[in-house]
């Protein structure tokens, strides 16, 4: 049973989910069409929902697979909610999950005892040829020096914004420093805009944001774990939060908002301006925003003395993970 686990995730793997812009042509390699399926099904948990477009993707990848090899795939799609509610307790139980996706964190943390070392399989296929070096890096240093998992659907975090509004608001130049960002939330203000929204889920995002720009990521974990918070750069972002809100650059509601009313409501129906968000966030509310709205983003802005500048920046991904006991 394992081999046809690992013979699924290699095969997707090879796919790239590329079959909704490939008009469905796949091919699996020189061991799908040996496969010998002995009738069993492969179960897979993904965080998606099958209307999504990455859910859409994988159904595909799914289909390709059951055709080229002929192993069946029970493809369950759990959503956000369900895979974070109801993956683990499963996994106790002893439940059948075979392969799932979540996000590179929870998978190399939360997860991590559960799931096989895929160091093999990936070594096997020559994967590492094609796949995005920093990520690999990534699950790598997250699982404590051993590939667990493997990444794909890259994300990044910036400020995304209305260029709707900016344009209104006449500004024509993104802020690369954290005056240039004063000075255009000003503008986007007297614009008859709020500036900048969130919601009760991304509530820590700027705060960590701000503090790495100012010490660097090792220190924030630092400041953090050890609860370091008379630091002298957690004073700095709190005096510069405070000049954003005592200008009146965050909506009305922020500190009320639930996810996903912010996004929703205040982006999505063009009361604010911009939200610190990953790249998934135009995906999340395009049926609010509609085909016509236009998304832009920048890095969040160098703060003067800083450790990092515009070079750094917070990225992950999805990705895939067999249960070792599969």
């Amino acid at each position: 049973m394992k081999k046809l686990i690992a013979l699924f995730l290699a095969v997707v793997m090879s796919i790239g989910f590329a079959a909704c812009s490939s008009g469905g042509q796949t091919s699996s390699g020189s061991d799908g069409g040996n496969a010998q399926t002995d009738g069993k099904t492969v179960v897979y948990w993904s965080m998606w929902e099958a209307t999504e477009p990455q859910g859409q993707a994988i159904q595909q990848s799914v289909e390709a697979f059951e055709a080229e090899t002929g192993i069946n795939v029970d493809l369950q799609f759990k959503g956000r909610t369900g895979i974070r509610e109801g993956l683990q307790p499963a996994l106790d139980a002893g439940q059948v999950v075979d392969v799932f996706d979540e996000s590179t964190d929870r998978i190399n943390t939360i997860f991590l005892p559960y799931v096989m070392d895929l160091e093999e399989l990936a070594a096997k296929y020559n994967y590492e040829e094609t796949a995005e070096p920093s990520l690999m890096s990534l699950c790598r240093e997250l699982a404590g020096g051993k590939l667990m998992s493997i990444p794909y659907q890259p994300s990044l975090w910036a400020f995304f914004y209305n260029q709707d509004i900016l344009d209104e608001a006449g500004v024509t130049e993104l802020p690369t420093t954290w005056d240039e960002f004063l000075e255009m939330c000003e503008k986007i203000k007297q614009a008859g805009y709020a500036p900048i929204t969130c919601d009760d889920a991304y509530s820590t995002a700027m705060f960590g944001h701000h503090l790495s720009r100012l010490v660097g990521e090792d220190r924030v974990v630092e400041i953090v774990t050890n609860g370091e918070w008379d630091d002298p750069a957690v004073l700095q972002f709190a005096k510069d939060y405070e000049e954003l809100a005592s200008k009146g650059y965050f909506v009305d509601t922020i500190a009320s908002n639930v996810w996903p009313s912010g996004q929703i409501a205040d982006i999505g129906s063009g009361n604010a301006a911009m939200y610190l968000n990953g790249s998934w966030l135009p995906n999340e509310i395009k049926d609010t925003t509609g085909p016509d709205f236009r998304w832009g983003c920048f890095a969040y802005p160098e703060l003067e003395g800083g450790e990092y500048g515009l070079e750094a920046g917070s990225y992950g991904a999805q990705c895939f993970a067999i249960n070792k006991e599969s």
